[in-house]
């Protein structure tokens, strides 16, 4: 299995150099960033399995990059970090339907058991349904029509993560080829997905389940 990849933000160097040796020293993959403006663009590049975010962050707030731009990936968990005694952060960002929050200071082992509580959640999760019988298993990385498993390429898979993981936002021409490991200008990515959608509406019968619009990319509709 996968390391799992965490997205840390913190501003504060200290506590985020801690906090990333803990990680990596427990196996997981952390990218980091000090403000919102860094971790916008991590996001559009990589699939987290939970972001780990700091409540005050110098140029906004957590809670907003939280309900501007986390809250509807599918299945991203995050753990807010706040002071023990701002009250009002943890109860709004628990509102806003974050999955955890954390107090400063913290001790490690209780960061380390959130993590694993609200990565277990996640995989638990992990079926989406297409509609018509048909299911993508996120853990599995499986498609299933009618209970049965049809043929996909490492790529494809990828490209169905993907989309799946923006679909509240079109995904970009930038964004699959860099996770695909394609050169910045090739179109290789835009034919694979030509041959995933042609695939989803022979094996599966679904149709314009992915759409393209022209200068903002692909989207899923599930």
């Amino acid at each position: 299995m996968d390391d799992k990849h965490i997205l840390l933000v913190e501003d504060d160097e200290t506590l985020q150099a801690l906090i990333e040796k803990l990680l990596i020293n427990n196996n997981y993959v952390v990218s980091k960033a000090v403000n919102i403006e860094e971790a916008k663009k991590l996001v559009k590049l990589f699939l987290f399995d939970l972001i780990i975010l700091d409540v005050m962050l110098p140029d906004s707030t957590g809670l907003d990059f939280y309900e501007n731009t986390i809250k509807n990936r599918v299945n991203t968990p995050v753990i807010f970090l706040s002071a023990l005694s701002n009250v009002d952060d943890r109860v709004t960002g628990l509102e806003l339907g974050a999955d955890d929050y954390i107090g400063k200071p913290f001790d490690s082992r209780e960061l380390l058991l959130k993590i694993e509580k609200n990565i277990s959640k996640k995989q638990s999760l992990d079926m989406v349904n297409f509609g018509n019988g048909t299911e993508f298993d996120l853990k599995k990385e499986q498609l299933l029509f009618q209970k049965q498993n049809i043929n996909l390429s490492s790529n494809e898979v990828k490209i169905l993560k993907l989309l799946i993981n923006n679909s509240h936002q079109y995904l970009t021409r930038d964004l699959l080829n860099t996770e695909l490991g394609l050169d910045y200008l090739s179109r290789s990515g835009d034919m694979q997905i030509s041959r995933l959608r042609l695939k989803l509406k022979k094996e599966c019968n679904l149709r314009d389940i992915i759409r393209s619009v022209h200068g903002k990319g692909y989207k899923i509709f599930i």
